[in-house]
């Protein structure tokens, strides 16, 4: 008992709780000595928004926040003797359904009998922590991030005491010089060579003296070899300004002075490269006269680049272009409004000798002591013309090819806008070669499918990834829709970069029919599979049927006899009409389970448990299992997750497994016979179901297992454990066997979980 009890148990009267309850500040409840709540305080009252009467019993569950209840009432129940002390944290749910954080303390443990302790109350207050939790929260926040910012930065990083020892060093500083273990503790003595520590602590002790940055540039030793080095080393002060530790941040500038060496080559050489450009080179002043002209110049010109040094740029344009170049050059220099695209731009040249030629120029612009230096760069392309001029005339022979291919095609930009079809889309679709261009050719699908397909061929364009997709189209013959596939393949160029789009559409309904057919075939097949299933247990099903039958048979025949002696009292009679009735019931439940599994619906997929499946097919293989003296071992994981999947083949899968395994141990005498029904979740997270048996294992042709018309069997079809992987493929999963030990074989299938779990 507390300090505060045994005050309490000191007074000549019960305390008044209620009143004792209101004078705490804060939230308050008085609990019972098992935990609920008595009394709450008005403050409790307004903040959760509970009256005094839904307030009292056992609330915790619909305040305290979810993920903290189950801690806060373990908590709670090992100190409800009054004698422990309580205390936690915890989120209560407010009025509007915003949690809050509260300390929650055991303030005072009264007894509201003098006479019983049994009658001990425990009063709680809750004290509102959510500013300090947020603020809390944000420091640590903080300082993680200051931490991920030393840990991630670039920088070598560290801070040693004023005996040299590190306080701290970032994972930069471990990596350059190699350090796998911790450096904290340690001295530069104890990390580098002499010479090199030596160096290090000459510097601190600087830093100390002179109470001082010290920055400097240097060369270490790192493990790949040596890096020149800014490092800044400062002293750190407390708030009396005494200097009890070192900072220090060191910058590696080996590659921006490789990268000084490398401009300062590139400077060296750039009169080199100039030199020798396969491209003419010109400069310009901004009189327009030419400044330096390269050698090329001479090649791609023919004037030798020491007579053009002077003259106007004009020169090496044909007349009508001279004109244009002096107005554009001179409202540029005035406005910087340019008359031409500087980058790429496609123009004509003039030779020495009067020819002209095609050429692509792009400029660039310096300002140098106060004035502007324009600089071209010109290259020849009258290869490159004549190149696509024969592209061109390939394109034109392509497109009349196309035109004699019996099928659909088209092509498109490289942002995805038609910009071509074949003369078979215009008559398939009734569409003109206008109408199709761009997106038009979206008027002709189906418009349950405009959505879809347009999202489709938006992502193969922005991705450049191989487009495919199946959609309707209406097909002006006879004006219906009809199932057709689109297939694209993106051209790129040298670089990489898709240019163009090339695709074909080929009409498939007539093939999306057949498959229809195809499967609608396979169904029945699989329907008559159960039904010889059935078959193979018609004796099980006669004896379940039978069994109901004779028992209402034999308590009719009783009540007759009772009646015709005049002796069937009330009670009697009642109690034959009731089993007449649970018989009847149970005869009922039979014939529903067969029908259910032999009825032709087609297949309609649920989320349900597998485990009940399970059971409804054990019940109908259970006679089966009797007869055949086998021993049934049910290994069901209790809770699954829901699959989504056709009840009945399911029960058509695990009914050809049984019975399988079943026919396996039917020439095994010399051990029991034993099969086991498993159900768990597999290490991937999809449901698992395995039918174990002790029969005489797998033969040496187990791979054909599965293969249509494979049987074992002598009466056997050879199609029940085709038609079975058929049906777990068809819902996402695989049917395999392999042996089972020591004895017999495992057949083991797989269905994904639909999210949901069911006991």
């Amino acid at each position: 008992m507390t300090s505060e009890t045994q005050g309490a148990k000191g007074n000549t009267d019960p305390p008044d709780l209620r009143n004792l309850v209101e004078t705490i500040p804060g939230l308050a409840v008085c609990t019972l000595p098992d935990g609920s709540v008595e009394l709450t305080n008005r403050a409790w009252q307004e903040y959760t928004g509970c009256s005094l009467q839904p307030s009292s019993g056992w609330v915790w569950q619909t305040t305290i926040h979810p993920e903290d209840v189950a801690k806060f009432i373990d908590e709670l129940s090992t100190t409800l003797d009054g004698i422990k002390p309580f205390h936690t944290e915890a989120r209560i749910r407010r009025a509007d359904g915003q949690y809050r954080w509260f300390s929650i303390r055991k303030a005072l443990a009264v007894a509201a009998s003098l006479s019983r302790e049994s009658f001990l109350r425990t009063l709680i207050a809750c004290e509102d922590i959510d500013e300090r939790k947020r603020g809390e929260a944000k420091l640590q926040q903080g300082e993680g991030l200051l931490q991920v910012f030393f840990e991630n930065s670039p920088n070598l990083v560290f801070v040693k005491d004023l005996h040299g020892r590190y306080l701290y060093a970032n994972r930069q500083f471990k990596k350059a010089f190699h350090i796998p273990g911790v450096v904290r503790g340690k001295t530069d003595d104890e990390l580098f060579s002499a010479e090199q520590a030596a160096a290090f602590q000459s510097v601190d002790r600087q830093v100390l003296e002179t109470g001082q940055l010290m920055k400097f540039e240097d060369v270490a030793r790192y493990e790949d070899g040596l890096h020149t080095r800014i490092v800044q080393k400062f002293p750190l002060r407390n708030a009396e300004g005494e200097i009890y530790a070192i900072g220090g941040v060191v910058t590696d500038i080996t590659d921006r002075k490789r990268e000084e060496s490398v401009l300062r080559y590139s400077e060296e050489n750039h009169r080199l490269v100039v030199e020798t450009a396969p491209d003419a080179v010109i400069s310009i002043d901004e009189r327009g006269a030419i400044l330096f002209a390269n050698p090329a110049t001479l090649r791609i010109f023919g004037h030798d680049p020491t007579e053009l040094i002077g003259k106007p740029l004009t020169i090496l344009m044909p007349e009508f272009l001279r004109k244009v170049h002096e107005k554009g050059f001179t409202r540029y220099l005035t406005t910087g409004q340019r008359h031409i695209n500087w980058q790429g731009t496609e123009l004509t040249g003039l030779q020495k000798d009067g020819r002209e030629f095609p050429i692509e120029v792009s400029f660039g612009e310096l300002s140098r002591d106060g004035h502007k230096v324009f600089t071209g760069f010109i290259r020849d392309i009258s290869e490159r013309k004549q190149a696509e001029d024969k592209l061109r005339a390939s394109e034109r022979t392509l497109r009349e090819l196309t035109e004699t291919i019996p099928q659909m095609l088209w092509s498109a930009e490289a942002d995805g806008l038609i910009n071509y079809c074949n003369q078979r889309v215009l008559d398939y679709t009734g569409l003109s070669a206008d109408q199709v261009r761009g997106a038009g050719w979206m008027k002709s699908v189906h418009q349950d499918d405009i959505e879809k397909l347009g999202h489709a061929w938006t992502a193969a364009v922005s991705t450049g990834e191989p487009f495919q997709y199946e959609f309707r189209c209406r097909r002006t013959a006879d004006n219906r829709y009809r199932w057709c596939v689109s297939s694209a393949l993106p051209l790129r160029d040298r670089e990489g970069r898709v240019i163009k789009w090339f695709g074909s559409v080929v009409d498939l309904h007539d093939w999306k029919e057949a498959q229809q057919a195809l499967q609608m075939t396979q169904t029945e097949l699989a329907r008559v599979s159960r039904l010889t299933t059935m078959g193979e247990l018609a004796a099980s099903i006669a004896h379940e049927v039978n069994q109901p039958l004779t028992a209402v048979t034999n308590n009719s025949s009783a009540c007759l006899r009772l009646l015709a002696a005049g002796n069937l009292q009330p009670e009697i009679l009642r109690r034959a009409l009731e089993e007449i009735v649970a018989d009847g019931n149970r005869a009922s439940a039979v014939v529903a389970r067969i029908r259910g599994f032999i009825k032709k619906e087609p297949a309609e997929k649920n989320r349900l448990n597998i485990n009940d499946v399970i059971q409804e097919v054990l019940a109908l293989a259970d006679r089966e299992l009797y007869e055949n003296r086998v021993r049934l071992e049910r290994q069901l994981t209790k809770v699954l997750p829901l699959v989504s999947a056709d009840r009945v083949q399911m029960q058509q899968v695990l009914l050809n497994l049984i019975m399988n395994g079943i026919e396996s141990m039917a020439a095994v005498t010399n051990r029991p016979r034993s099969l086991c029904m498993q159900s768990r979740i597999d290490d991937s997270g999809v449901v698992l179901v395995a039918v174990r048996d002790s029969g005489t294992g797998l033969s040496s042709e187990a791979h054909r297992l599965f293969t249509p018309f494979f049987t074992t069997k002598a009466n056997g079809m050879g199609m029940g454990l085709s038609i079975s992987r058929s049906l777990v493929e068809s819902h996402g999963g695989r049917l395999w066997a392999e042996p089972n030990s020591p004895h017999g074989a495992v057949f083991c299938f797989t269905l994904p979980e639909s999210g949901g779990s069911a006991s």
